[in-house]
């Protein structure tokens, strides 16, 4: 009798450490489960944020002098006076959430304050005007347009400008400009007597003896 109840205190013994060691591992990978939820929700966040670049490419329509000048609403000769921070097109110039690729209705522009000394085509009151490029950086985001002039502070330029009709950028502020025919309408003047393009060389004087014709 006394052997019985002795297995019987060893069996429920058993038994019972078997359950306290299922409860205390399930306990466990609970415990493991809950440390670990917040680094997975901050490894979607850091996806969701994950650095974007994209290069964008187009084939131009070359134009003709005559072209630039006709399609241009001004033509100005002027000097980079800024070149502003980059934005996104959204409303507070951020990246809008959930956007994880740039597109037509999502791109980052970029401003550019030119200091006027000269009115070629429909002189304008203002001694300054925007021109407005698609590309630029923003944080750890970068589009680049290559279809896009380039500018550098400081630099002397001649610009075919037009308004801008494109519905990406053109209501927001402030008041700016496109070049007409993107890389195709901004020359560098330099000191030298050179107008230069990426493809295209002229004196500045041929240059400026074409846009007095066709205006």
């Amino acid at each position: 009798m006394n052997k019985t109840i002795k297995y019987m205190i060893v069996f429920v013994g058993a038994v019972s450490l078997i359950i306290l060691s299922t409860l205390t591992l399930s306990g466990s990978q609970d415990g493991i489960k809950q440390e670990n939820s917040p680094l997975q929700e901050n490894n979607k966040l850091a996806n969701n944020d994950m650095p974007l670049y994209s290069e964008s490419s187009a084939s131009l329509v070359p134009l003709s002098s005559e072209e630039l000048s006709n399609n241009s609403y001004t033509i100005v000769i002027g000097s980079v006076k800024e070149i502003f921070p980059s934005k996104w097109n959204s409303i507070d110039g951020k990246r809008p959430n959930g956007i994880d690729s740039f597109s037509l209705e999502h791109l980052i522009y970029t401003d550019i304050t030119i200091s006027v000394d000269k009115y070629l085509k429909n002189p304008l009151p203002s001694k300054e005007v925007t021109v407005r490029v698609d590309g630029g950086t923003v944080g750890n985001d970068t589009y680049m347009a290559m279809y896009e002039p380039s500018f550098n502070s400081n630099e002397k330029v001649l610009l075919y400008l037009m308004k801008d009709v494109t519905n990406r950028t053109k209501d927001i502020e402030p008041e700016h400009f496109k070049v007409t025919g993107c890389m195709q309408g901004k020359f560098t003047l330099t000191n030298d007597g050179k107008a230069v393009r990426p493809d295209k060389t002229v004196s500045q004087e041929e240059l400026l003896s074409t846009i007095v014709e066709y205006n």
